[in-house]
């Protein structure tokens, strides 16, 4: 990084175990995230709270995903089970035993796309969770507010009017 007279500037990272409101020399998790200035600290205090808001979106949005899963199981189900209420006719039977090995072999292909599609949520959101952890253990006293009012406004405007989720091994 090269300022205004030409020489070289290495880039320092102050990191504070105690509570501060840093703002020169700031890094955020990472060395090329580096606060060097209030603009700066400003911008990055944004991308901090839409990230954690983000979170709270990508949470509510994994709830709707499920509940919808369940809709459709049960609609599935449902209809298995008139399928089978049919006339008795030996015919009709075997037609029924197949349609219903064949509900059976999609909803097994479609439980296990939905079995890698909700891990791969999970983790993404696991992996948020971790990154706004270490933004909160910068214990800078403007990147922690960032974090929590984003996560906050997230929650009002995405939490579905509940309090707790499923939240598992997520750390906020």
């Amino acid at each position: 990084m090269e300022d205004h007279s030409g020489h070289n500037m290495p880039i320092t990272c102050k990191m504070n175990m105690l509570f501060n409101w840093q703002v020169e020399n700031t890094c955020v998790v990472f060395r090329w995230w580096h606060i060097s200035s209030p603009f700066g600290m400003f911008i990055s205090c944004i991308a901090i709270f839409l990230i954690a808001a983000g979170y709270e979106w990508i949470r509510a949005y994994s709830s709707l995903i499920e509940s919808r899963w369940k809709e459709a199981e049960l609609l599935l189900q449902r209809n298995n089970i008139n399928e089978r209420g049919g006339g008795e006719e030996e015919e009709g039977l075997v037609e029924q035993q197949h349609s219903l090995v064949h509900a059976y072999e999609q909803h097994t292909r479609l439980s296990r796309k939905r079995e890698m599609i909700r891990s791969s949520i999970y983790a993404f959101l696991v992996a948020i969770s971790f990154w706004l952890m270490l933004v909160f253990m910068t214990y800078n006293g403007y990147l922690m507010m960032a974090t929590v009012l984003g996560a906050g406004l997230g929650h009002f405007i995405f939490g579905n009017d509940k309090l707790s989720g499923d939240k598992s091994i997520q750390c906020h």
